[in-house]
């Protein structure tokens, strides 16, 4: 006996250091592990980080050019495999030049504001692409928490319906009830195991796509649970949502100063009608400034010092060619070479008098997307209106539907009351104990839905909003 309750007692252990391993994973950490790890998000931001590096490149035009050159070389010529000396001629240079363009047609300041404008609407698409993969992260996570209370009522349904079938064939054994309520029963019974594998698969599937969505670990098991979620919705903010969804003009102005995606089309349009003014520049003349300064160094070799007699016989004519061999007596170029330095400036204007309608087809191009962009802001502004709408529909609409699953659910569990009382004492029949039944517990599930429908819906409202936080 000591055996198998020493046993038993290790067995409860081991289950409950396994559940004390398994992760336990909140609403708030959800959505960390979605912001962190979601893939449109780190596309975004990479995006952010290449349109900075188009601003820093921009600032740049402003700031001069800056080189420096150097070199070395040196020739010898030869006639006949014999050099000549004073052909022997080395040089070496080093300079320092800067070039700035001092006016482009306004080229400069119009790129400096696109690349900044398409910076920071690449910033706003990021959080724009926050706040959706938040709300997402949200969705799927109070969709496994219903259809987890959803497998809970099928649980508990096959297990009433269980126990209530052994109690009608016990009663029609001793006579009291015929096999048409055994058949019955059975059935019942048959109908709630059908729904608990249903509802048992909807929960696997609910934790799937949650894991996949947030990158975890397909194979490790997780606690999903938040006792900050509540079961009921409290009355007191459905009020206050039905009273603010009266004033969608509010709504409407207040999406429009906070969404992420509305500031980022603005953006775009900016950058675009900066667009316009850089390629209308090639219109105007450009000046610059360059400068320089260098050093150099040129080693000649000196006369020759003596000769030498070279004889040719070239068809049977005997020509006498006197070459010079030389003598390097020039000091070196590395030596003389702080010796000769140079200074050099200037000023340029250049004015394009044609180029072949390559600046009027920029002009057309600019402008073009200059339309386009600002089509996208409407288009933006009109987009946000409905979904702010739909969302004020939606909430509205989850909060009549939760008020009359309540009232629902308290009817339903009443009549189910009644009519077990009846049938315990035989005044009732079984059929009408079956309708209360399902009657109850359809109206636990259109209560548990309408709930998660409430939550939902909040959710997409503050999304459309836009004040969901990135």
């Amino acid at each position: 006996m000591r055996q198998t309750a020493g046993f038993g007692l290790f067995l409860a252990l081991l289950a409950s250091t396994a559940t004390a391993q398994t992760p336990r994973i909140t609403l708030g950490r959800a959505v960390e592990l979605a912001l962190d790890r979601n893939f449109a998000i780190k596309q975004a931001a990479n995006n952010v980080q290449r349109d900075q590096a188009g601003v820093l490149s921009a600032y740049g035009n402003f700031a001069p050019t800056v080189s420096l050159t150097s070199s070395w070389s040196g020739g010898e010529q030869y006639v006949n495999g014999v050099a000549l000396g004073s052909s022997d001629v080395r040089s070496l240079s080093m300079g320092l030049g800067a070039r700035m363009t001092l006016f482009d047609g306004f080229a400069n300041t119009s790129s400096f504001t696109s690349a900044s404008a398409t910076a920071n609407a690449s910033e706003y698409t990021l959080g724009r692409t926050r706040q959706t993969v938040s709300s997402q992260a949200q969705r799927l996570y109070y969709e496994v928490l219903r259809t987890r209370k959803l497998l809970e009522i099928a649980k508990l349904n096959i297990d009433y319906s269980s126990k209530q079938l052994d109690r009608v064939k016990e009663t029609a054994r001793l006579g009291s009830a015929s096999l048409v309520n055994v058949y019955q029963q059975q059935s019942q019974v048959g109908s709630d195991e059908v729904r608990l594998v249903q509802a048992q698969n909807d929960y696997d599937l609910a934790q799937s796509n949650l894991a996949a969505y947030l990158a975890l670990d397909m194979f490790q098991e997780y606690t999903i649970d938040d006792p900050s979620i509540p079961a009921e919705i409290d009355s007191v903010e459905m009020v206050r949502f039905r009273i603010l969804s009266t004033d969608l003009r509010s709504f409407v102005d207040q999406a429009f100063d906070r969404r992420p995606d509305y500031q980022s089309a603005k953006e775009s349009f900016r950058a675009t009608q900066a667009s316009v003014t850089a390629a209308r520049s090639s219109y105007y003349p450009t000046i610059s400034a360059s400068a320089s300064y260098g050093y150099n160094g040129r080693t000649i070799t000196d006369a020759p010092a003596s000769s030498t007699i070279i004889h040719q016989n070239v068809g049977g004519t005997v020509n006498h060619l006197i070459v010079p061999i030389s003598a390097r007596t020039g000091s070196s170029e590395f030596k003389n070479f702080k010796d000769n330095a140079s200074l050099n400036w200037s000023l340029s204007l250049s004015l394009p008098l044609f180029s072949g309608f390559k600046t009027n087809e920029s002009v057309e191009r600019a402008q073009v997307a200059e339309r386009n962009a600002e089509e996208g802001l409407r288009e933006t502004e009109r987009r946000i209106m409905v979904e702010l709408k739909t969302a004020v529909l939606q909430l509205g609409a989850a909060v009549k539907s939760y008020e009359a699953a309540q009232r629902s659910y308290q009817f339903q569990e009443q009549n189910l009351k009644v009519n077990q009382e009846k049938y315990n004492v035989g005044s009732g029949t079984l059929l009408d104990l079956l309708f209360a039944q399902n009657g109850y517990t359809n109206s636990q599930v259109v209560r548990i839905n309408a709930v998660y429908q409430y939550l939902n819906a909040k959710s997409q409202f503050e999304l459309a909003v836009g004040t969901l936080p990135q």
